[in-house]
């Protein structure tokens, strides 16, 4: 740690030579080069002979001579250099020395920039300090010094300039503001993420009170973005770490790591279980709350934020593999999106089963219904699930519901967790009619809930359309069973994404009746999520177009109360309910985009001219958003049809 009043006269012993100005331009501008072209640069001291360059000719092979000439537009030639050794110095770059098996060389770069205020400003404001905290950082990290030096802002400040061997930092004080500004850019493959801790650690100086009756300064608070420099994919970079990307890579970076409106960020976590890289944050996103408002939560004034800091916390993020997977304030919207609509489409669900659904929030939406008797969880990454019941407690939290018998809702005696493949589960079990044979009736599930990954993730791809994966989620189901999944981004009116017909064609080939597609876009993944609902017989359509009144009725029967009084549900309600019934729009230009035009024009024709040819309707089309918007209820078995046709028709 540095201190502001001892570090003056502790300056680590380095060549003096470091800190002469006209070597670190030298370095500055090697530094410039190679981080730009990714290649050696090397200073070559030579004597000028009228623009020859006085070496052997076979030393000229593979090398590149810059000529005098071009060095006009860095000032370094012969009539505006300021230094005479500049004068006599050749820039060549030799393709041939550089190593192949040298990944630092590849076009591959991290670059980390840093505010901090509310810092001591002797500190800010004494080049010593400034110069040892520097050195400090790089050296720590195995950085080599190359050069550095600070250059005083008219006494208020000072700007500092580091260059290492791997390693550009530059950095602006203020003393006046207690501020100061950081900017490190490496070459290096690794992150940096792990500097963020030691850049507090040694540039954080809080300030010193001069008298004891002072009132206490607030302490220095960071805030930071990282990148990821230069063209990665198009070097190939994402092949040096295993499964294609860098850990900081996809909406990790884009979503966070690089974003400045994300204030008070912190990695509370980094963890590489057996099946995918785990982190958590913590951050406030000021395009919807406020830092101030958050420290307001934590004083004892009376205000409304102190009364209700529950409102005003920092946001917690969990990424896998680089990619979001739930959020504090998004987390509730999407479980209860995904469980609710299926719970209440089958009349009496008694034993479900989750596949995937770490977090535990699936679980613990579940365990909200007093009709479930069993709820049996497979996910394969147990080390995940432990991470997340230390780092995301509030995920799985059965405390305050009435009917849970732990504070956990792992530990609740009606679930069952287990660890393993959840695909091969229920294969194992259900995927032909000869596994289901010594399976009792009470076995089968009447909701399966897939909460696992996102289904553009190539791996999880192939696994949703094995037919014999879908299989077994069928013959699994009771004879009303539902099947539920998110089943990623929904659709684009310019995208044509494919994911709604593999769906489509897997589960009406396996049997299933009526599916039903919607939308949900509040769940903190900044772009609506979709999910299908898929019955195994058609008569569970009726409850899933029950009307407002008739949900509101069944939330009520059916959700349990809480100890606290506190509903049990915090978005989903029987509007929210209306809202899932029929598709967006963009669904049924997606279906007829992708499907026959004869079938939809053929269905158009019948909207159009009020005819209503059940037929037509009832031809094994199990998914079909342009009958589901234009005609909103078919009972097959009854024979009714409750017809809506809008007025612009």
């Amino acid at each position: 740690m540095v201190n502001a009043r001892h570090c003056k006269n502790d300056i680590a012993d380095v060549d003096p030579q470091l800190h002469f100005p006209r070597v670190a331009v030298i370095s500055t501008v090697c530094g410039v080069i190679s981080f730009v072209f990714g290649c050696g640069v090397r200073i070559v001291n030579l004597p000028r002979d009228k623009g020859k360059l006085p070496i052997q000719p076979d030393r000229l092979e593979n090398m590149h001579q810059v000529p005098l000439q071009q060095l006009r537009v860095l000032n370094l030639t012969d009539e505006s250099a300021n230094y005479t050794s500049l004068s006599e110095s050749w820039f060549v770059f030799d393709a041939s020395d550089r190593d192949e098996d040298d990944e630092s060389a590849a076009g591959i770069g991290n670059q980390l920039l840093v505010d901090i205020k509310n810092v001591n400003s002797n500190f800010l404001n004494s080049e010593e300090c400034l110069k040892k905290a520097m050195i400090a950082l790089l050296a720590e990290n195995d950085f080599e010094p190359v050069s550095y030096y600070c250059r005083s802002r008219n006494h208020a400040g000072y700007s500092c300039h580091g260059h290492f061997d791997e390693a550009v930092m530059n950095l602006y004080t203020f003393p006046f503001h207690g501020v100061i500004s950081l900017d490190l850019l490496t070459r290096d493959e690794e992150d940096l993420i792990s500097f963020l801790e030691k850049i507090e650690g040694v540039f954080a100086i809080p300030e010193e009170k001069i008298h004891q009756l002072d009132e206490d300064y607030p302490p220095p608070q960071m805030t930071w973005t990282h990148k990821l420099r230069n063209f990665r994919h198009e070097f190939g970079v994402e092949d040096y770490h295993e499964g294609g990307k860098s850990v900081v890579e996809g909406e990790l970076t884009q979503d966070i790591l690089s974003q400045p409106g994300f204030e008070m960020k912190k990695q509370v976590a980094f963890v590489e279980t057996k099946y995918q890289n785990v982190h958590f944050y913590e951050a406030i996103n000021t395009r919807f709350r406020s830092v101030a408002s958050y420290e307001k939560s934590l004083s004892k004034d009376g205000s409304y934020e102190s009364l209700h800091p529950e409102l005003f916390r920092q946001d917690k993020i969990v990424f896998l593999d680089g990619d979001s997977q739930s959020s504090l304030y998004g987390e509730a919207v999407y479980h209860e999106g995904l469980v609710h609509a299926a719970m209440l489409t089958h009349p009496n669900p008694k034993r479900v089963a989750i596949i995937g659904g770490g977090e535990g929030a699936t679980l613990r939406e579940v365990l909200k219904h007093k009709t479930v008797q069993e709820v049996v969880m497979i996910d394969i990454d147990g080390e995940f699930v432990q991470l997340c019941r230390k780092y995301l407690p509030e995920w799985s939290d059965c405390s305050d519901l009435v009917g849970s018998t732990a504070p956990s809702c792992f530990d609740d005696d009606r679930a069952r967790v287990y660890f393993e493949d959840a695909f091969q589960w229920f294969i194992d079990r259900f995927a032909t009619v000869d596994n289901k044979k010594g399976v009792e009736e009470e076995d089968f599930f009447d909701v399966i809930i897939m909460d696992a990954c996102d289904p553009t993730n190539d791996f999880v791809t192939k696994l949703y359309v094995d037919s014999t994966f879908v299989w077994s989620i069928y013959n699994g189901l009771s004879e009303s069973g539902v099947f539920v999944a998110q089943i990623g981004r929904s659709s684009s009116h310019t995208g044509g994404i494919d994911e709604t017909k593999m769906f489509k064609n897997m589960f009406e080939e396996v049997g299933f009746e009526s599916m039903h597609i919607y939308d949900e876009g509040h769940s903190g993944f900044y772009e609506p999520w979709s999910h299908l609902v898929a019955l195994k017989s058609a008569a569970s359509r009726k409850l899933w177009y029950r009307n407002s009144a008739q949900t509101e009725i069944e939330i009520q029967k059916r959700i349990s109360t809480t100890y606290s009084g506190k509903p049990a549900l915090l978005y989903f309600d029987a509007s929210v309910m209306s809202s899932y019934q029929l598709p967006d729009k963009v669904h049924e230009d997606v279906y007829c985009r992708l499907q026959e035009r004869r079938e939809c024009k053929a269905a158009w024709e019948m909207i159009k001219n009020h005819t209503i040819d059940v037929e037509i309707i009832n031809t094994g089309h199990a998914f079909n958003p342009l009958y589901e918007r234009n005609i909103l209820h078919y009972e097959p078995n009854e024979g009714s049809i409750q017809s809506r046709v809008f007025v612009w028709l």
